[in-house]
């Protein structure tokens, strides 16, 4: 999935998107009285690649009602929410049968698949850890190797 679907969907789901100085952050989901909003901090994205992953993951938290306060100081509830919203990312970014597909076209390396898929090595690493916890990629070999 391409950066300009994501804002798509942004905007079929009545998400209002914007640039916003966000301290130590690229973006943040915000739901106040039924109003979705998602600040994107363009200064902190450097890459397409980072604003795309980014997004996707302030989608995930719109999708999942991964939210939590502001003044939520609980940093495994926090870390909970985060991770709910980025497996959404990389359910929609990296789903299971591309790297499969990708796997059996040769690619061996984490760079090779977030290049080909467009996303964050990290994001990348996160999906595929996913996808083995829950031996969905038992079956490839090659992925073994991965991570």
């Amino acid at each position: 999935m391409n950066l300009y679907k994501l804002y798509d969907i942004a905007e079929k789901e009545n998400i209002k998107i914007y640039d916003w100085h966000i301290e130590n952050s690229y973006g943040a989901f915000v739901n106040i009285d039924k109003i979705n909003v998602i600040a994107l901090n363009y200064n902190n994205l450097g890459t397409y690649i980072d604003e795309k992953c980014t997004l996707a993951e302030e989608l995930g938290h719109y999708y999942c009602d991964a939210t939590y306060s502001f003044y939520c100081t609980n940093t495994f509830y926090i870390s909970k929410q985060e991770y709910k919203a980025k497996k959404w990312a990389f359910k929609t970014l990296i789903p299971c049968s591309k790297i499969k597909e990708l796997t059996n076209k040769g690619y061996k390396y984490a760079f090779e698949f977030a290049e080909e898929l467009g996303v964050t090595e990290n994001l990348f690493n996160l999906a595929v850890n996913y996808y083995k916890e829950n031996n969905m990629l038992e079956e490839h070999n090659a992925i073994s190797s991965l991570c």
